[in-house]
């Protein structure tokens, strides 16, 4: 797309979300694979599908407290007309009896300890009485009753995760119950945070009139890090073309790279016009139907998406999530673009909104135990410059094109903030 200078003149058109996505996407390439240790493998995502080495359980094991027999030397016990059984070893937690079962011969083992040869079920301790080395059984076990079977989590051979998969707590617990002590991922990719404007200051400095303290580098930083993002915060640019150009310059050193603030049609928005004069720069989108976030502009430069955000923190945050956030995870292949999670709500109060344009509006969640369901209450704000009312929020839900709002009482889908 060519570049227009939309500066003191206004967007003549906005670009809907989905084909904004749907372009950016089509640029978008993975990141390499690297290999990491899996005790360091949280939040990564899987570069391939992983095979288990080994069973698992690697060998068949009590699931109780009691005496390992053949299952069948228990059929038809009862109360009236027990089954008698002679114990003749007792296995230790970390020990394999060399005792074979035999008929009517039972073998004390403790949870976790193998099964020994002979032996096909577990009879809990509860359930039987033991006088010296006699066992009195007064219940039937089936085949396998209270036997964790070798194999019976895992087949050695079996997918036991996929490509593309998050790791999880539990998934780093798998593979090293696997034995899988390292694993390919995919490179986190490098978010180039800059943030513009010449009335920006440092937050340990103190504002004088017409001056404001910069948070959106630490804002979108941290949700770089959720999206599985690695930030690298760059210094506050103020609104030079040179020292803008610069700032572009070394920040095409990492993987993407996100302006803050300068991208409207104020005579200071000077970013996408700074970008543009390079002539490697592609632009993709200036102007995206969406409230709060229309502002944003997206480019490419050497296969890098260069973003374009709003500078009020509540539409960067959007914006963030929608563009910058999907790009990070569709650059590490993940199966789930977006990680939010969403919950069904009922709306408290119509939502206006006008066709064609995608809304983003911030709600509170209140639960009904009576009814067993959230509704959505509407966080009041004058606009998108209102830090308040992301914090009183505790999600999103999304207006789409086609509609002119939702009435009262109906049934959305919001999106809540991360990290929950």
């Amino acid at each position: 797309m060519k570049f227009k200078d939309v500066r003191k003149k206004g967007f003549k058109s906005f670009k809907p979300v989905n084909e904004t996505i749907k372009l950016l996407s089509s640029h978008l390439s993975v990141m390499p694979e690297e290999k990491v240790d899996t005790i360091d493998a949280l939040g990564r995502i899987l570069a391939q599908n992983i095979k288990s080495p080994v069973d698992i359980p690697h060998f068949s094991r009590s699931a109780m407290d009691g005496y390992a027999v053949k299952a069948e030397d228990t059929f038809g016990a009862s109360l009236k007309n027990p089954k008698r059984l002679k114990i003749i070893d007792k296995i230790k937690i970390n020990e394999v009896s060399k005792t074979i079962i035999r008929d009517k011969t039972a073998i004390e083992i403790p949870t976790g300890g193998p099964i020994p040869i002979g032996a096909n079920a577990v009879i809990k301790l509860e359930d039987v009485r033991r006088d010296k080395d006699n066992l009195e059984i007064y219940f039937p076990v089936a085949p396998f009753k209270n036997v964790a079977k070798k194999g019976e989590d895992v087949v050695k051979g079996d997918i036991i995760l996929n490509k593309g998969k998050i790791i999880r707590s539990q998934e780093i617990a798998l593979l090293l119950a696997s034995s899988i002590l390292k694993v390919k991922v995919i490179k986190k990719p490098s978010v180039a945070i800059i943030t513009t404007g010449s009335e920006l200051v440092k937050i340990d400095e103190t504002p004088k009139v017409g001056q404001i303290i910069e948070t959106n580098s630490y804002t979108i930083s941290s949700l770089c890090q959720v999206y599985g993002g690695k930030p690298v915060r760059l210094n506050i640019v103020k609104d030079n073309e040179q020292a803008l150009m610069e700032s572009l310059n070394n920040a095409l050193n990492y993987d993407i790279i996100a302006f803050t603030g300068g991208s409207s049609v104020g005579e200071f928005d000077l970013i996408p016009h700074v970008i543009s004069k390079r002539n490697d720069s592609q632009m993709l989108v200036h102007g995206i139907a969406m409230r709060p976030g229309s502002p944003t502009a997206i480019f490419m430069i050497k296969n890098k998406p260069v973003f374009c955000l709003p500078g009020f923190p509540v539409a960067t945050m959007i914006s963030f999530e929608t563009f910058v956030g999907y790009t990070i995870r569709k650059m590490m292949d993940a199966n789930e673009l977006d990680p939010r999670p969403k919950v069904k709500a009922i709306l408290k109060r119509q939502i206006p909104s006008r066709f064609g344009r995608r809304d983003y509006v911030r709600v509170k969640l209140i639960y009904d135990k009576e009814q067993g369901e959230y509704f959505a209450e509407p966080v009041r704000s004058s606009g998108s410059g209102i830090i308040s009312s992301a914090v009183k929020a505790d999600g999103i839900m999304e207006i789409p094109e086609d509609l002119e709002g939702y009435e009262k009482n109906s049934e959305i889908i919001v999106k809540l903030y991360l990290p929950r």
